[in-house]
C-alpha cells in the first residue's frame, strides 16, 4: 500500500535541467553501483559553498581514479525552495556545481529521488545489468518548505532499505542528526559534521571510500548493503 502510494506522488517545483540519465544501452559493466547525493542548498548552508564545491570535485576525482570507476554511476540533487534533480552519469561527468539559498525541501527531495532511483534500477535490470544503490543525504536542519511530511519521507527511506539500498546521512550539527533519526535513517549510517570545513572534507573523503567499498561488495556478489554501516571502511 505505502509503496503504491509513494509511486504515485507528484512533486512540484522540480528543475530537471540535469535530470537525464545515461542511456542503459551505454552501460557496459554487468554490475553497477548507483551513488545518489541529495545536498541541502538552503540559505543556512551558504558558509559551506566553497568547501562543498571543492569536496565534490575531490569526490569525483577519487571515484574516477578508483578501480571501480567503470562500475559506478553518480547523481547529484540540490534541494532548496526548488529541487534541482540530477541524472545518473559516469563519474567523470559528475557535476560539482553548488550554490546555497532558499528554503529546505528535504522530504520532497527524498521522495522524488526514491522514485527516480528505483525506476532507473529497473531499467538497468531489464537490460541485463545488476544494479545496487546508495543514497547519501547532506543537510543542516529541519524541512520548512516541502509539500509532503516527515512520515512520507520516512516511508520512502524504509522502502529503499527494504530493497537493500543503503541510505546514509551527513548531519551538519545536532539538529540535523535528530532529523536523520526522525526519517528513519539507521544510526550507524549517520555522520555528524561540526561547523568546520576540514571536517566536511574528511567526511566526503569517507563517502568516496565507502561508495567504492560498496561497489566492490556489489561486484563480487556480496551485496551493496550490509548492516555493518555505510561508513565502516
Amino acid at each position: 500500500m505505502s509503496e503504491e502510494y509513494l509511486d504515485n506522488i507528484t512533486i512540484d517545483g522540480l528543475d530537471e535541467t540535469y535530470a537525464t540519465n545515461m542511456d542503459v544501452d551505454d552501460v557496459v559493466s554487468p554490475s553497477v553501483m548507483l551513488v545518489d547525493f541529495l545536498i541541502d542548498g538552503s540559505g543556512s548552508m551558504d558558509p559551506y559553498e566553497r568547501a562543498m564545491r571543492e569536496c565534490l570535485e575531490h569526490y569525483r576525482e577519487a571515484i574516477v581514479n578508483s578501480k571501480q570507476a567503470d562500475e559506478m554511476m553518480v547523481s547529484k540533487t540540490v534541494f532548496e525552495s526548488r529541487i534541482e534533480t540530477g541524472g545518473y552519469v559516469a563519474p567523470e561527468d559528475f557535476n560539482t556545481d553548488y550554490t546555497a539559498g532558499g528554503c529546505t525541501r528535504l522530504y520532497d527531495a527524498i521522495i522524488d529521488r526514491r522514485q527516480r532511483m528505483l525506476d532507473y534500477m529497473e531499467q538497468l535490470k531489464n537490460n541485463g545489468t545488476n544494479a545496487r544503490a546508495c543514497m547519501v543525504i547532506l543537510s543542516d536542519g529541519a524541512d520548512n518548505d516541502s509539500q509532503y511530511r516527515a512520515s512520507d519521507a520516512r516511508k520512502a527511506i524504509q522502502d529503499l532499505i527494504s530493497k537493500e539500498i543503503t541510505v546514509a546521512f551527513i548531519a551538519f550539527g545536532q539538529d540535523a542528526f535528530g532529523i536523520a533519526d526522525s526519517i528513519g535513517v539507521k544510526k550507524n549510517n549517520v555522520k555528524e559534521v561540526s561547523n568546520d570545513e576540514s571536517e566536511l572534507r574528511r567526511v566526503i573523503d569517507l563517502v568516496s571510500k565507502s561508495a567504492i567499498s560498496a561497489s566492490k561488495k556489489a561486484s563480487c556478489g556480496a551485496g551493496g548493503n550490509d548492516d555493518g554501516g555505510f561508513f565502516d571502511v
